[in-house]
């Protein structure tokens, strides 16, 4: 059943997500957001593109389930030749399988790490591109920064977006962010370098979980920030984030 004004996750951004350009999707503990960068991943590899996901919380039959909760079948995809996955943390924790388009890295080490994930993007996943359009999502921003240490992570990024918009100008970057497990300085930083900036929250109520999306910062000349009511249906698909805008928008055109 529909509810009146419902739209899907993705159409809260009015248009095509910009090229070049980093969307953070920040939630707490019990928010189901988490599910929001598998959503926009599979909506991109539906429409042609080329999925990357540089894996630091799960082993890899744990990220595909994860996956699953939105229809998105990562080993199918890896098979086909859609998507990569660079797995820092099998690499880290010997957790490795011989699949198809997954890559480890011989020694995690945050002095190298970057080197090491260019060498692979450069020799193994560019090859596998072609002139598709790229959509990287780090899985999570947070796990990373529980391997490798908030501070070095934040040099990692912005050393892996200075060499990305020369190696894959075309691509996106999305962060997916637990605000609860790290600093707000941490918070404060990936949203000041980010286009998009998403923010989910979550209260626990009589009538259960109520969750709130609020689309925070976007680079649309016709921007308004703008509040979402989200749930999930049933069903493993993408569709099954829904949202409902909840305040009207007032942008320099006025009432949209």
């Amino acid at each position: 059943m529909n509810i009146e004004g419902e739209i899907l996750i993705q159409e809260i951004f009015k248009k095509e997500i910009m090229p070049n350009s980093i969307v953070s999707v920040i939630y707490d503990t019990y928010s189901s957001a988490w599910l929001i960068s598998f959503a926009l991943l599979k909506n991109e590899i539906d429409k042609g593109g080329f999925g990357i996901i540089s894996n630091y919380n799960l082993p890899l039959p744990n990220l595909f389930r994860a996956a699953e909760f939105v229809g998105l079948d990562l080993s199918a995809e890896l098979e086909r030749g859609n998507a990569a996955i660079i797995d820092v943390f099998g690499s880290k924790y010997g957790s490795r399988f011989n699949l198809k388009n997954v890559f480890y890295l011989n020694y995690v080490d945050p002095e190298t790490i970057n080197p090491k994930i260019d060498m692979i993007y450069e020799n193994r996943i560019k090859p596998l591109l072609g002139d598709r359009k790229a959509f990287r999502v780090v899985y999570t921003l947070d796990g990373a920064a529980l391997m490798l240490g908030e501070h070095m992570t934040l040099k990692l990024l912005n050393q892996t977006i200075a060499v990305k918009t020369k190696l894959m100008p075309n691509s996106v970057l999305v962060l997916p962010l637990n605000k609860d497990v790290v600093s707000q300085r941490f918070v404060a930083w990936v949203t000041s370098i980010s286009e998009y900036v998403i923010v989910a929250s979550s209260k626990i109520g009589d009538e259960g979980l109520e969750e709130r999306l609020h689309l925070v910062k976007s680079p649309l000349e016709e921007f308004a920030p703008s509040t979402y009511t989200m749930w999930t249906t049933k069903g493993k698909k993408a569709e099954r984030l829904r949202v409902k805008k909840l305040t009207p928008e007032f942008g320099p055109l006025g009432k949209q």
